[in-house]
């Protein structure tokens, strides 16, 4: 596929447009970067920011699949003792016909 990359110098935002048919393919936000002295640091701080936050969701979402990983353990380990315990025949399939 051949592409060219348009950008609009108003608002920055870059556009992938395939040359064939004109259809835009990718669009690119223009970064945010404030009128600072270091925008490398900058960077650096968002990058570490968003590190934490995906940090904090994930390790979340883990404890919430540990949680249930347990809770299903619990009632697998429940069932089964239901099972041992009850004497009676299982039906059979074929004897409903």
């Amino acid at each position: 596929m051949d592409t060219i990359l348009i950008e609009c110098p108003e608002c920055g935002l870059r556009i992938e447009v395939d040359r064939k048919t004109g259809k835009i393919v990718n669009k690119f936000k223009k970064p945010d970067i404030s009128n600072s002295k270091d925008p490398l640091s900058d960077m650096i701080k968002k990058t570490k920011e968003n590190q934490s936050k995906l940090d904090d969701y994930f390790g979340n979402a883990r404890k919430e699949m540990e949680k249930k990983k347990l809770d299903l353990e619990k009632q697998f380990e429940e069932n089964k003792k239901k099972a041992k315990d009850d004497h009676t025949k299982p039906i059979n399939p074929m004897d409903l016909d």
